[in-house]
């Protein structure tokens, strides 16, 4: 029987690491742990070293290249360590580029690091893909850690002219929401959130990887487009619940926000939706920087930067 492998990915954010492997029940079954740290600063390595010890779950160490080369079956958790800081769609690639060159595995769950699970979350979404033959990709109902009767999210709307993302049913009341209202909407222009996103393996054998120029946003956007293109679809499991903390990455750090949010916004808008939608994205853009970051101006500097970076990017076809 295949297993489904569990990604998550570690910067600098070994608490929050710590307590989403804490939200699952020990021994996970069919399942195999890659925790990849993206080249911390701080301690988290060790720190994580020193959870799984305490909770007596044995693991394996490797560096990035040493990823099947040794045998790590009789180990639920794998911890790599990337010798760069390759952000979303980098360090997800190192595992799921792994993934591919097995037939170990049917699915991927790539799950933040900041999130807190429900016992049933992926039971729910394989259940769901399997009533999908042509489903590449299934995610969940996130709902905010903070306020857990609201939800942050049931998959995300691009307007690609306007460049940008808006998440769907954002600060519903979750109890609220009937069945139909999941679907609702114009569902072609919806992907499903990268904080938890199971992808199934044999499909990804024809969409590919992760894009790596996004370094953060959109790149599960430009992934779900690709696969789309190919006819292969994306859906929301509406009994998997996760639970979202959010912006960890950039807490503190707004200009960063606005920087490579703008910068993924032009690349996803060039990719895939021609000069015209990327030059209305840019002005759309460079007045919601202004009017999100409240006129500050380290704020909009950076948001410009990222937009004039999205411009120069050297975009290539993804295989």
């Amino acid at each position: 029987m295949q297993e489904t492998a569990i990604v998550i990915i570690n910067w600098n954010g070994w608490k929050d690491t710590v307590e989403c492997l804490s939200s699952f029940e020990w021994p996970v079954a069919d399942v195999h742990f890659f925790i990849l740290d993206n080249l911390s600063t701080d301690d988290s390595v060790v720190r994580l070293e020193n959870y799984l010890t305490g909770r007596s779950i044995s693991y394996s160490r490797c560096g990035q290249d040493e990823l099947g080369l040794r045998d790590d079956t009789g180990y639920p958790v794998t911890l790599v360590l990337n010798s760069a800081n390759q952000g979303f769609a980098g360090g997800n690639n190192v595992i799921l580029r792994y993934l591919l060159r097995t037939d170990r595995f049917s699915h991927a769950w790539l799950l933040n690091n900041d999130t807190v699970v429900k016992k049933d979350s992926l039971a729910q979404m394989l259940k769901y893909m399997e009533g999908y033959p042509r489903m590449a990709f299934c995610g969940s109902v996130v709902l905010d850690y903070y306020k857990p009767e609201l939800i942050q999210c049931c998959g995300v709307n691009y307007y690609r002219y306007l460049g940008v993302s808006k998440l769907y049913l954002k600060d519903r009341i979750w109890m609220g929401v009937t069945p139909s209202e999941l679907q609702a909407g114009d569902t072609s222009t919806r992907y499903q959130i990268g904080a938890s996103l199971l992808a199934d393996m044999e499909k990804l054998r024809h969409v590919g990887l992760m894009d790596e120029i996004f370094f953060m946003y959109s790149e599960e956007a430009d992934w779900q487009i690709r696969a789309k293109s190919l006819g292969y679809g994306n859906g929301l499991a509406p009994e998997s619940i996760i639970y979202h903390k959010g912006n960890v990455s950039t807490v503190n750090k707004k200009h960063l926000f606005f920087y490579h949010y703008n910068r993924s916004a032009i690349i996803l808008t060039r990719k895939n939706f021609g000069l015209f939608a990327t030059l209305t994205a840019t002005f759309s853009l460079a007045g919601i920087t202004a009017i999100r970051s409240r006129f500050a101006l380290k704020a909009m500097w950076y948001g410009l930067k990222g937009m004039a970076g999205g411009w120069l990017a050297d975009i290539k076809k993804t295989s």
